[in-house]
């Protein structure tokens, strides 16, 4: 697992924020909150992520994931040559 620290947003306004970013992004009502309280709450974030450590956090689906990775441009998860971090 990676040895990163997440930072949680600072505030109430922090996570709404986050969360209302992830909304536009195309994340949907559950999956956009969990992300920003999971310490996602930018894109730059994001790269930082393995699979494993996006694929168990409560509420990212199957479908949250394939949004995540279109964000990012990559393959998709599980895919034959995706790599280790999206």
């Amino acid at each position: 697992m990676s040895a990163i620290i997440r930072r949680k947003p600072s505030s109430f306004e922090g996570y709404w924020l986050a969360s209302k970013a992830w909304q536009r992004k195309g994340l949907t009502l559950g999956a956009a909150p969990a992300l920003a309280n999971a310490g996602f709450l930018t894109i730059e974030d994001l790269h930082t992520a393995h699979d494993l450590e996006l694929s168990t956090i409560p509420r990212i689906g199957a479908k949250s994931l394939a949004i995540i990775d279109g964000l990012l441009g990559g393959t998709p998860m599980g895919a034959g040559s995706a790599p280790d971090k999206i």
